[in-house]
């Protein structure tokens, strides 16, 4: 980097031999030196003013001064014992060194003030004897020398600080001094608690302070930056060079970042107010110069590895030649740091990736909150030198326009003198040392392609391009002649490739002796910066914490990686299943600490691996087998050359010509192997990882850089026969979740070592980490390697056959792997991985991938057909690992019951205690049952049903502590989980034991016990049970689940078609068909409402049911019977039956004979001969049987005429003899009548009956007219309101069809509705994104494909289920027609709502999937106008669930029903009420609750773009009518958006933003999923349906369809009934209607 220039060791070298700070003194003895010196330094001291007044001084002529100069000179060598001489010495010249400041002290002698640049730098020069360590000094006269340079030092840094004369001959001589103390203090070996080592980190931060100030004042020369360059590499095993190297880098990255990327970039701020650190009024020049010449100030640190290199310099040499034993200069224990120092050393180089990415990195260190790096989004982009080489160089003015800058008012005289003597600053990009290590020929070529030159041509002078960096503008220079030509060596300094990316060189034309720019015209007034104590970055193990500074938290703060930033949690997972009885709810599933994203401004990739890609590159290889194979090469070379002894250039050392570094490792101490460098190089590794997985969408990666990135993953991938996670391992893996998801060139080749590395983390519960120096959160390192397994999933199926190439393609006889053969690799490091993990976020991110694995599997095997097919394409990889077995099969029924057993086993076992697990399984279960396989195993089914049935039991079983809000959650999700089963699973229901099991669990969810406990236990009937249900909500649960059994199980969808499940008649269409309705023209449509409600007659049954009776036959006149039409409005919803009653069956009564007349009989005439006999009342011969007693007991006429007299008889005659006179005259009479049989008519039949009043006949059928009867003595009953089993409803009030309407519109079924939008690249506008939904924009084919798969289109005008907006859902079809005249115009993908929308429905739920375009804004602004009238408003609210009804005024103070685990009963008799009839006093109070969720689906072309996607000028589009109050308009705070990103290869990336709420992220989309298309629209449609129904969950005020429907009922009730006694509801029933 800077070969052209010279060094100035030389002087350096002069400083620590003592040639500038010999004294006269030193010729007379000691003791006479040292009596000298007491008697002129004590003198000189009491005019000090410590400890007395100040006085002037006497010394007025210059070789006063000079001779007192002479004897201070010499007191600072003294023997420490002399302290206080030493200490008087000390203060005189730290006293006499304010004559630089703008306000001398008044003891400063007068020569010095005259003339002070030139007496101060003989002063400093001076110092120089109070830093040389003294041979044989104890520790405590060690410490007080400490003190003493200590105050020297302070002394120095303050004078540069606020000294405004300081000319160059002072600034150089004073950089030079720190040069030479650093020198002679950190050169040597360490000495534990020697000078050095006290001082250590003092020195190197006054060093680089100072050294930044004089970038300020005065620039160094490039001598001097060369000079500073070589001796850093000397100091390298300190610890504490590392750390501040580390600290200056990334003060002046953050320095860089600020003027790089404009206003909008918030500095990185570090501990203790780093910007002291950059001094101020530093131009953006000087930053961009010095912050690369600091960069690259200690070479490579993969130096650092070779502990024969480091310990090359004469005080190593010195030291093994003067050891007892003799030892080896690599021998020495301090080199034992290096390891340390390597890892700090690739922490800082990874601080500043970090940096430049845009990574937040938080403090590690919980004890210290206030340690923070904040390292904000960077704005604007650090391009590419170039996009198609490696070859950058950055142009710059002369560092003189620096000072031009600062100044002002320097002469264009100034300039010309000073301009030849500042460097260029050049990028140069160095592939040499790729090709001779890493890179084979092949790729050596490629190589040398991609940079435009070969080997040959690296070292003559090559003319930079003009390509710029814009991120360093500032620093290019104005004119293009600036361009100097460089050489293209690298530096110097003893590492080889110490320039690895780039190397800074410097013009040699026109050079000029360094005098010429000497002058007092470069600096400013600087504000003085206040003192400030050496930082350490220190994170080894062996540093004190009595170590000033920056604590060693800062570092791990601003230098460590995430993993270590995590070391402060527990490394042992602990949210295993607790032991309380309270059910755990997860706030880190929506609030976890998630990596913040990276900033859009962030550099491209190429850009930030031309700075730091080579030592990475080569760090990650230290210890592979790549890297030993180049050191034996190496040293198989070097062993070829004669050995002779060479002299350094660097003051004389002595090396051998071969290189120390390829000396026999056995040499090596334990400490210092190659296996020790693991934590550096697993820091190196993993920033590499960082830095690829930053790939932006469409960027291109140079393909040398993908080929070294994947070698070296390849090489650090390799797993051990230990099969231990080693640190190399676990930095891969926490680094790495996004690898597979970036459309990164061949990354599919590393598939096969990560899947390994997957099967050594993920299934093992108790894993093993081999750790060094760092420190992974086993939880964290788990949630990565889960990413990663998310991300390539769906691999094995979308590729299928596809060979997957070695990178070690030498072995050409390896058997070639396909992605098929990973398949069941795949799906086993899943159900291992699930059946092992305890951490809450981690099992929700499997059970997300499982649903995938078996929803993609099946879909896979409907669409290709494959059969047995699939699975022999993966029984090939299962044979090698398993047995043939199902288990081991990896086909979609083997994955089905894998599945279904393990998640209900899990569930039941172990996931029951935690809310957002238990619910992931839920909602996996769910999915799971919805799968159509072709070979369903009935058994597993009816497993399934019955562990959720049991789960159901456990939870409602828990003591009463356990029971909260969460708990029954759990249990309303398993409820609606059961469900699913039995709706998809029907045949169920047909097991008798199934269905004893579902509806025990219904009773239970009821009533809150099981009629029988055991089997053994006598039934309990429900009249004998107290009620008592575990809550309200899970009452209504198990109600919907029972009512779904009874009438939907194997008959839905009806005939009416999923849109509903809910008849589609009304009294509308009811009375178009009948007949006594005057249809006048024939015209549909002549009644209204109010004309068809009046034929009808309504009742309330059960408070809950709305009866609605027509008695009217609807237009069957030919088989008139008694019939009643019936519409149902109860809480699932409105049915309509017609009854008839019938005396046969339809099959008998069906042959009649209908004729008008159907004639007379044909007489039979034969008369037949009736034989004449004799009537007898007794039987014969009874005459013979004897009389008793008995036969006595009836009086015969003879006693009657005896005993009643003779008269009674006679009138009895009389009476007998009148009746047949009239009798006789009656049958005269009537022979003689017309009417008589013989003049009769003939028979003809009556006519049909057309009216019938059948209502009273089918109540009383029913059971509803039999009244209750009452105990008069019973006191209960007679204090009890009468239960009235019906409740008639007065239909005259005009409101009423209203209300009846508002019935209508309140669905049994939840509805959500989702928003779709495509993002074109780079839009972040809401009129950009709405705009490309319109007629004449282009979009993605596959964006459009999405919208099919997510449901079923459908014309709004003829769809009677929810459309997404309230005012046109739940209507009749054909009821609005009013925009069917346009239906042409739509496009295929306009599904706004106006006129189509997809929709999809289920039994227990509804969705709309809406695609806005510009009407739906137009339509919500009117729509916003319209809620403004009351009438709009009361309309709205009616479908409105998000807000409770208010039933009664004089009920407001009871609780929410959902709050109490009571039944809403007014009161409760002596007999419970049965839970179905339900009181109309019960109590709802108002109460304003969150909105629904709105949950958005985005396309996005660029998936950066979800970073600016504007959520909140969106939702104006996304307004469903149901807003009725300014409390439930929707938030972006509270929006879910799924982002789909599409892949190069075909498969989609899923991205998840939400609330950060316990409850907001729903299964089985998982943040981060790649997903197949063929699954997309299903895993997207059951996403957003979970995520609403967690959200109903989560909100105390929520009530379900059918609730809200039955307290409408209820409002009704109270609104229109009539109070009829039971007398006057007979007589209601024979009223006609109108």
């Amino acid at each position: 980097m800077y070969s052209e220039w010279a060094s100035l060791s030389a002087e350096i070298n002069a400083n620590s031999c003592g040639a500038q700070c010999f004294s006269v003194l030193n010729k007379f003895p000691a003791s006479a030196g040292r009596e000298v010196v007491i008697s002129v330094v004590k003198q000189l001291g009491t005019n000090l003013g410590i400890t007395q007044n100040a006085e002037p001084s006497h010394l007025v002529k210059d070789d006063e001064v000079k001779w007192c100069m002479d004897v201070i000179c010499f007191g600072l060598s003294l023997p420490l014992q002399e302290h206080e001489t030493i200490k008087d010495c000390v203060n005189v010249y730290c006293e006499w060194l304010t004559a630089l400041h703008p306000q001398p002290r008044i003891s400063v002698p007068k020569p010095i003030c005259e003339d002070a640049n030139l007496y101060a730098r003989q002063i400093i020069n001076h110092f120089h004897n109070l830093f040389v360590p003294r041979q044989g000094e104890s520790t405590d006269t060690i410490k007080r020398q400490a003190v003493l340079c200590h105050r020297v030092l302070r002394t120095l840094q303050q004078t540069a600080q606020i000294s405004q004369q300081m000319d160059r001959q002072t600034w150089d001589t004073l950089l030079l001094f720190l040069l030479a103390i650093n020198e002679i203090l950190l050169a040597p070996p360490t000495v534990k608690d020697d000078v050095g080592d006290q001082l250590c980190e003092r020195v190197l931060s006054v060093l680089f302070e100072v050294w930044l100030l004089a970038c300020v004042r005065c620039f160094p020369s490039p001598s001097l930056w060369k000079t500073l360059q070589e001796s850093c590499a000397m100091w390298r095993h300190r610890v504490a060079l590392v750390d501040q190297w580390n600290r200056v880098n990334l003060a002046m990255t953050a320095k860089l970042l600020e003027f790089s990327y404009g206003p909008d970039f918030t500095q990185l701020k570090n501990v203790e107010d780093e910007s002291q650190l950059i001094p101020t009024g530093m131009s953006n020049d000087c930053v961009a110069q010095t912050w690369y010449r600091f960069l690259r100030m200690i070479g490579n640190p993969t130096a650092l590895c070779s502990p024969h290199l480091i310990s090359k310099s004469p005080h190593f040499v010195q030291w093994a030649l003067t050891h007892e034993k003799g030892a080896e200069t690599h021998q020495h224990p301090c080199l034992q740091m290096l390891p340390q120092i390597f890892l700090n050393a690739m922490r800082g180089i990874s601080s500043q990736v970090d940096a430049f990415l845009g990574i937040y990195r938080a403090s590690g260190n919980p004890q210290d909150q206030s340690v923070v790096t904040n390292l904000l989004e960077i704005r604007h982009s650090l391009n590419e030198a170039t996009s198609s080489t490696l070859q950058q160089f950055i142009h710059s003015n002369s560092v003189s326009n620096i000072s031009m800058q600062q100044t002002g008012a320097s002469s264009q005289t100034q300039h010309h003198h000073h301009h030849h003597h500042y460097p260029h600053l050049h990028l140069h990009g160095a592939g040499h040392f790729l090709r001779d290590n890493f890179v084979s020929s092949s790729a050596s070529s490629a190589l040398n392609a991609i940079m435009g030159h070969h080997h040959q041509q690296h070292h003559q002078q090559q003319h930079p391009q003009q390509a710029q960096l814009a991120g360093y503008s500032s620093i290019c220079g104005a004119s293009p002649t600036n361009l100097c030509p460089v050489g293209g060596s690298i530096s110097a300094g003893g590492s080889h490739s110490a320039g690895v990316v780039g190397c800074i060189s410097f013009s040699t034309a026109e050079a000029v002796p360094l005098s010429s720019g000497s002058g007092n015209n470069s600096v400013t007034p600087t504000p003085p910066l206040q003192r400030r104590l050496a930082k350490s970055f220190s994170v080894a193990p062996s540093v004190t914490t009595q170590q000033k500074g920056l604590s060693r938290t800062a570092l791990i703060s601003l230098t460590r990686s995430s993993a270590n930033a995590a070391a402060a949690a527990p490394t042992t997972p602990t949210s295993g299943p607790p032991s309380s009885s309270s059910i755990n709810s997860l706030p880190s599933i929506g609030n976890e600490i998630r990596p913040p994203p990276l900033s859009m401004a962030r550099p491209k990739c190429n850009s930030i691996l031309h700075l730091f890609g080579e030592w990475l590159f080569e760090a990650a290889h230290i210890g592979g087998d790549t890297w030993l194979q180049n050191r034996k090469k190496q040293a198989c070379e070097a062993s070829k050359r004669p050995s002779s002894m060479i002299m350094e250039n660097r003051k004389g050392s002595i090396s051998l010509s071969q290189p120390n570094s390829l000396n026999d490792p056995s040499s090596l101490p334990p400490t210092l192997t190659i296996d020790k460098y693991e934590s550096g190089r697993a820091e190196a590794i993993g920033t590499l990882c960082k830095i690829f997985c930053a790939k932006k969408t469409g960027e291109e990666i140079l393909p040398v850089y993908l080929a070294r990135f994947y070698m070296a993953l390849q090489q650090c991938l390799k797993i051990t026969e230990s099969k231990e996670c080693d640190e190399t391992l676990a930095s891969i893996l926490l680094h790495s979740a996004d690898l597979f998801r970036l459309d990164l060139d061949g990354i599919n080749v590393l598939l096969p070592g990560f899947i390994a590395a997957l099967e050594i983390v993920l299934p093992d519960k108790d894993l093993k980490l081999k750790t060094q120096a760092l420190t992974f959160n086993r939880t964290d390192l788990r949630r990565s390697a889960i990413n990663i397994l998310l991300s390539i999933m769906v691999l094995p199926l979308h590729y299928q056959a596809l060979p997957i190439r070695n990178l070690a393609s030498g072995d050409t006889g390896e058997k070639v792997l396909t992605f098929m053969q990973l398949k069941a690799r795949l799906m086993n490091i899943l159900m291992n991985a699930l059946q092992v993990e305890l951490d809450a976020q981690n099992t929700h991110m499997l059970l997300g991938g499982l649903l995938l694995c078996v929803q993609d599997a099946v879909t896979f095997e409907e669409t290709f057909d494959l059969g047995s097919g699939s699975e022999h394409l993966s029984g090939a990889a299962g044979a090698q690992h398993h047995e043939e077995n199902l288990l081991s099969s990896d086909n979609a029924h083997a994955l089905f019951v894998r599945a279904t057993y393990l998640v209900c086993h899990r569930l039941i076992s172990s996931w029951k205690t935690d809310l957002n697990v238990s619910l992931a399984a839920l909602e996996l279960l769910s999915g799971l049952a919805r799968l159509h396989i072709r070979d369903t195993d009935a058994l597993e089914c009816k497993r399934a049903v019955k562990w959720i049935c049991d789960y159901i039991c456990y939870q409602c079983s828990r003591p009463p502590p356990a029971h909260s809000k969460d708990l029954h959650s759990t249990i309303v999700a398993a409820f609606q989980c059961t469900a699913a089963w039995l709706m998809q699973h029907p045949y169920l229901l047909q097991e008798k034991d199934c269905l004893q099991t579902v509806l025990e669990v219904v009773e239970l969810g009821i009533s809150g016990t099981k009629s029988q406990s055991k089997n053994g236990d006598l039934p309990k009937f429900k009249d004998e049970k107290e009620l008592k249900p575990a809550s309200m909500r899970v009452r209504d649960a198990a109600e919907n689940l029972l009512t779904i059994v009874l009438e939907q199980v194997g008959y839905f969808p009806s005939e009416c078609g999923p849109e509903s499940i809910s008849s589609l008649l009304d009294e509308m269409a009811l009375m178009k068909h009948c007949n006594s309705l005057p249809t006048g023209d024939g015209s549909a449509g002549v009644c209204n409402a109010e004309q068809a409600i009046s034929k009808f007659k309504y009742f309330v049954t059960e408070n809950s049911t709305i009866l609605a009776l027509l008695e009217e036959p609807l237009g069957n006149d030919q088989d008139p019977q008694p019939t009643v039409t019936l519409l149902i409005r109860g809480p699932f919803g409105r049915h309509a039956w017609t009854m008839q009653l019938r005396h046969l069956p339809r099959s008998k009564s069906g042959i009649k004979y209908h004729a008008a007349n159907p004639g007379r009989p044909i007489p039979m005439n034969d008369i037949t001969q009736r034989p004449e006999c004799e009537q007898k009342n007794f039987p014969e011969g009874v005459d013979k049987v004897q009389p008793c007693v008995a036969d006595y007991s009836i009086p015969t006429l003879d006693l009657i005429r005896e005993q009643y007299g003779a008269g009674i008889i006679s009138e009895l005659e009389a009476m007998l003899e009148n009746q047949n006179i009239h009798e006789k005259l009656a049958w005269a009479e009537s022979d003689n009548s017309v009417d008589s049989l013989s003049h009769s008519h003939e028979c003809v039949p009556p006519t049909v009956c057309h009216e019938f009043h059948a209502a009273r006949l089918f109540l009383s059928h029913f059971g509803f007219l039999s009244f209750e009867i009452r105990k008069p003595n019973d006191p209960v009953e007679s204090l009890a309101p009468p239960q009235r089993p019906l409740i008639v409803l007065d239909t005259k009030s005009a409101a009423f069809a209203t209300d009846l309407d508002k019935l209508d519109k309140l669905s049994a079924r939840t509805h959500d509705t989702v928003y779709c939008f495509y993002v074109k690249a780079g839009q972040s506008s809401a009129q950009q994104i709405i705009g490309n939904m319109a007629e004449d924009q282009s979009y993605d084919a596959h964006f459009a494909n999405m919208l099919q798969t997510l449901g079923w289109p459908v014309q709004v005008a003829e769809h009677s289920g929810w459309t997404g907006f309230a005012h046109n859902s739940w209507s009749l079809k054909g009821a609005d027609r009013q925009h069917q005249a346009n239906n042409n115009v739509t496009s295929e993908s306009n599904y706004n709502g106006a006129q189509r929308v997809l929709y999809w429905a289920d039994v227990s739920s509804e969705i709309a999937f809406v695609v806005p375009n510009a009407w739906n804004l137009r339509y919500n602004n009117d729509m916003d106008a319209c809620s403004l009238s009351s009438n709009c408003s009361e309309q709205n609210t009616a479908s409105n669930v998000w807000i409770r009804s208010d039933e009664t005024g004089s009920m407001k103070s009871s609780k929410p029903r959902n709050l109490s685990l009571e039944l809403d009963t007014g009161n409760r008799g002596k007999e419970p009420v049965p839970p179905t009839r339900r009181k109309g006093t019960v109590s709802k109070p108002t109460l304003l609750v969150q909105a629904p969720a709105k949950v958005f689906l985005v396309w996005l072309e660029s998936f950066e773009d979800y970073l600016n996607f504007p959520v909140e000028d969106l939702l104006v589009y996304a307004r469903t009518g149901e807003e009725v109050q300014p409390m439930q308009l929707p938030r972006a705070a509270d929006c879910h958006v799924i982002f789909v990103h599409s892949l190069q290869s075909g498969l989609l990336r899923v991205k998840l933003l939400g609330p950060p709420g316990r409850m907001s992220f729903a299964t089985p989309l998982v943040d981060g999923m790649v997903l197949s298309r063929r699954v997309v629209g299903n895993l997207v449609r059951q996403t957003a349906l979970n995520i609403s129904r967690r959200r109903r969950l989560d909100n105390d005020n929520y009530q379900p369809p059918h609730v809200r429907r039955r307290l409408k009922v209820q409002d009704i009730v109270q609104k229109y009934k009539m109070d009829l006694s039971e007398a006057e509801l007979l007589a209601h029933l024979f009223q006609r209607s109108v």
